[in-house]
């Protein structure tokens, strides 16, 4: 029974540790869902939490509750698109915008790839360090430093073009050639 003490123990630790961290990164990426994400990332915490990191749990964590997100956005998705084969009203979004305090910035944000932002706020938002970041996204810090560097390009790009009043709309693919 000590055991189950200790592992007990060990995930309150982690618990008190890392859930505002993990429930502010949830939030700012889908406010409605913030609650579920949290509680499912801990969930899967406690279920595997031999595979948690004693040393530097957040970007694990982090890594976590990105897949939980996923995974609920794809099944909005299914269950939408059965919706709509079946001919009824689609289902309202869970995800709500990003929330900025300049709609400049909110703007230039929206309209990078999901890819782009997410190292940028994982970075910004989360305070995160590239080791970290890289363990969050399961790639490697060389990985990392090459997403930030194209995802600021692509965020100063969109900022420029906005203030310009020309579109702001960037795929991503026209600066990879590039960068």
């Amino acid at each position: 029974m000590p055991e189950a003490e200790t592992r007990e123990a060990r995930f309150n630790r982690l618990y008190e540790l890392h859930l505002e961290a993990v429930r502010a990164y949830a939030w700012r990426r889908a406010p409605g869902l913030a609650d579920d994400i949290v509680a499912e990332t801990f969930l899967v915490a406690w279920r595997r939490l031999e595979d948690v990191p004693a040393d530097d749990a957040l970007p694990w964590l982090i890594g976590v509750a990105r897949n939980v997100r996923a995974n609920i956005r794809r099944g909005d998705r299914r269950r939408e698109a059965l919706v709509e084969r079946l001919g009824g009203e689609p289902a309202e979004p869970h995800d709500v915008p990003l929330v900025a305090e300049r709609d400049e910035l909110r703007a230039a944000l929206a309209s990078l790839s999901e890819t782009d932002r997410e190292v940028l706020l994982l970075t910004v938002w989360e305070d995160l360090d590239r080791g970290r970041v890289a363990q969050a996204l399961g790639c490697s810090r060389a990985n990392v430093a090459v997403r930030l560097f194209r995802a600021r390009r692509r965020l100063e790009s969109a900022l420029v073009a906005g203030e310009q009043g020309s579109p702001a709309h960037i795929s991503g693919g026209a600066f990879d050639a590039r960068s």
